[in-house]
């Protein structure tokens, strides 16, 4: 597992460059360890709803400062430990913050400035998608997945000890907190991985490897070579989509479109 602070770059071999820029879940990045690069489109690890989810969570705030972060907590589960725990015992970082800061900046960046957003979890009304999250659901309700999810704290504690090796100091001058921060979303994600069946996880690596490289193909078609598709990613989740891009798997189109049309100014 690859905890670097640095973004990875990954050469296409057809021409262009994907730029997997680690983020962790409902954390603010300081200034400085935000992407200083040029780029040409955004890859969002999420559907075309996402979006949507976005604005409606920026609602409930402007609401009431904090309901997300409170009503995940109340849900339990892994989000909600993962939340709790960056809340109360992280310092020197605005956590806990909805939506999710860093892909909505950026994808606020896009908009802006007219560049595509391409989404890289299929939507919906993909039938292989469907089936896909069908057989997901089916993997995770099996009994010995069950009893998992019963002794999830349990399973958080062992996880945590077990991330510790794999932490990376945070860059010189930058929050401590970054240390704690980044052992408790990679925690939340392998755990999360755990729920579901190593063949499936593959295979989800493998369809949006595909969906990214599809949107750097469209990239190409106005930049050539020099095309660079940034994508925010879960920090924890960038070693084994980079195993996946390196197998070079076939492109496939990603839904995109005309970013400021997504957006209700």
């Amino acid at each position: 597992m690859n905890l670097d602070w640095e973004d990875i770059h990954w050469s296409d071999p057809d021409g262009g460059t994907i730029v997997l820029h680690g983020v962790l879940p409902t954390v603010v990045l300081p200034n400085a360890m935000r992407p200083r690069l040029d780029w040409h489109g955004l890859g969002i690890m999420g559907s075309s709803e996402e979006v949507e989810v976005w604005a409606e969570e920026e609602k409930a705030e402007a609401k009431d400062s904090g309901i997300n972060l409170d009503s995940a907590i109340l849900n339990g589960g892994l989000d909600g430990l993962y939340l709790e725990m960056l809340a109360y015992g992280v310092e020197g970082l605005q956590v806990g913050k909805f939506p999710d800061p860093e892909p909505r900046r950026l994808h606020k960046a896009a908009v802006t400035h007219d560049r595509p957003v391409f989404f890289v979890e299929p939507d919906m009304d993909d039938e292989e998608w469907a089936e896909f999250l069908g057989k997901e659901a089916k993997a995770m309700t099996r009994p010995l997945k069950l009893a998992k999810i019963i002794f999830t704290s349990r399973r958080w504690r062992k996880g945590i000890k077990r991330m510790r090796k794999h932490v990376i100091p945070q860059p010189s001058r930058e929050p401590d907190g970054l240390q704690a921060a980044s052992a408790l979303a990679a925690t939340w994600w392998t755990l999360n991985r755990e729920n579901s069946v190593e063949e499936l996880n593959h295979a989800k690596d493998l369809r949006f490897a595909s969906r990214l490289r599809g949107a750097l193909v469209s990239l190409r078609g106005h930049h050539g070579d020099d095309a660079v598709l940034l994508v925010p990613i879960q920090q924890a989740w960038r070693s084994s989509i980079l195993s996946a891009l390196e197998t070079l798997p076939n492109a496939e189109t990603s839904s995109h479109g005309n970013t400021s049309s997504q957006e209700e100014e």
